[in-house]
């Protein structure tokens, strides 16, 4: 499986190491604007190095592509992936806005690859064994939070390159949201910019309720001034209670009466990498836990908590 990468940064630095993990895996070509950056990421594995992604369609052979750049960057990479049969993993978001991820979705629907997004709690042991331990049991209510301290990134900073934190990080609580309840029909939001964080050009605090289409009703917050990262989603339905850290990876409540204390640590990176370069090898995308179609629809529901939030007014999903 012969793989490149359109990205040298952090998060594209974090996947490079789980590909090279995978037995049958290497990654033989690195693609950066920043050819320090490209160089220093391709060298160790004896990879080609390009500046411009183009060339690297036109002059490079390989399986799979990894696309891990900020959503401000996106172009025409996923499309000629799309055009060359080349299956594609995209970090989340999968676009900036939810109008690119759909001009997108047009050229993947026609193309015989394996698409893949960056939703790795979806991978994480302890949404696992929530799923499992929930069953067929109904679920009533979600409560999720992400609360960090600002980005870390200047791009993270502007609401015009990353679509606010709502877009780049809380965006994995509203997926899993999703995922362990569905989609959702309907947002009302709130915002906040009192702490005085002049850095940043969007609201500092977000809060919202979500109505997914299946009944289940939630909320979800959002903020950029906490001083310690804490990502949880609490889960309660019938005859259980479940609270889930993504921080300390740890599951704990009661399933039917019975106490739940799991440890569910484990690499999610590269238990999300395996998974996606698996379903490449088999040409099966059901090895996939969040296809870029899917990906789309939370992108959707990324913007409309922001969007109505700024408007003070719910929104309906179509």
């Amino acid at each position: 499986m012969r793989v490149a990468f359109i990205g040298a940064g952090k998060m594209a630095s974090d996947l490079m190491a789980c590909v090279d993990d995978v037995d049958g895996a290497e990654i033989t070509a690195v693609c950066d604007v920043d050819e320090s950056a490209a160089v220093a990421a391709a060298d160790p594995r004896g990879a080609a190095v390009f500046t411009d992604h183009e060339a690297l369609f036109a002059d490079h052979d390989f399986d799979a592509v990894f696309l891990a750049i900020p959503p401000f960057a996106y172009g025409n990479q996923a499309e000629l992936a799309a055009e060359h049969g080349v299956d594609l993993f995209v970090e989340k978001p999968v676009g900036l806005r939810p109008e690119d991820a759909r001009e997108v979705e047009e050229h993947l629907r026609g193309a015989d690859v394996v698409t893949g997004s960056g939703y790795v709690f979806r991978y994480d042991r302890i949404t696992e064994r929530t799923l499992d331990l929930v069953g067929d049991r109904d679920i009533g209510l979600l409560h999720a939070r992400y609360w960090s301290g600002l980005p870390n990134s200047e791009w993270g900073y502007e609401m015009a390159r990353s679509g606010s934190d709502v877009n780049i990080r809380t965006t994995h609580v509203l997926d899993t949201m999703r995922y362990l309840a569905g989609d959702v029909d309907r947002v009302y939001a709130t915002d906040t910019d009192r702490i005085g964080t002049d850095e940043v050009d969007y609201a500092d605090g977000v809060a919202a309720t979500v109505e997914h289409q299946s009944g289940v009703v939630g909320t979800v917050s959002s903020s950029i001034t906490a001083p310690e990262w804490t990502v949880e989603i609490d889960v309660a339905g019938e005859d259980f209670q479940l609270s889930l850290d993504y921080a300390a990876q740890s599951l704990t409540g009661t399933v039917g009466g019975q106490e739940i204390d799991f440890d569910g640590t484990c690499d999610r990176y590269c238990r999300e990498v395996a998974g996606f370069i698996e379903a490449c090898e088999r040409g099966d995308q059901s090895h996939v836990r969040s296809s870029f179609s899917d990906a789309t629809r939370t992108l959707e529901l990324n913007w409309a908590v922001i969007e109505s939030a700024e408007r003070a007014e719910p929104l309906e999903l179509s």
